[in-house]
């Protein structure tokens, strides 16, 4: 029988993850720390922090090894700034491949859960984000989406033109 939870979750972290990867493709690398505002997000820290946030849900629910997070989080994660000079992060072949692993990482791992283990309450400080598993696909999906708000304003301010509509 299909995981109609998994499933649906699993089609919000796509689709969230397919605009964010549309609004990233073309910004030239020289313009990845572009920041439309002083002290705002660039590209380059939401491709970070995007990365590195899926690879914590896995660390801190999955309880799975999070080598990037420790390594990154006083770059890309909450209550970082963002800096101007790129050479102040790793490589950005590194970032990419990191933000594809850890959500394919998180994507797998959802789906070997059954509906019962989706639905089971998240304690702690998850359930400030979400109550249950479920619901987080959905949250993280909404995480990601309110940071592609933020490059298509990056890409408004450099003159590109709009992704969608």
């Amino acid at each position: 029988m299909a995981n109609n939870l998994y499933e649906t979750g699993k089609a919000a972290l796509n689709f969230s993850r397919t605009v964010l990867t549309s609004l990233l493709e073309d910004i030239p690398e020289n313009k990845l720390c572009y920041q439309a505002v002083p002290r705002s997000n660039h590209a380059l820290w939401i491709m970070g922090h995007i990365a590195i946030t899926d690879e914590s849900f896995l660390a801190d629910i999955a309880k799975r090894p999070a080598d990037r997070f420790n390594a990154w989080k006083e770059m890309f994660f909450t209550g970082s700034t963002p800096k101007a000079n790129p050479t102040d992060y790793p490589r950005l072949s590194e970032i990419r491949d990191c933000l594809t692993r850890s959500r394919g990482n998180l994507i797998e791992w959802l789906g070997s859960l059954s509906e019962q283990q989706l639905l089971a309450p998240l304690s702690g400080e998850m359930q400030s984000f979400a109550p249950t598993l479920a619901a987080m696909m959905s949250s993280i999906a909404c995480h990601e989406a309110m940071h592609a708000g933020q490059l298509t304003i990056i890409r408004k301010s450099l003159g590109f033109k709009p992704k969608f509509g």
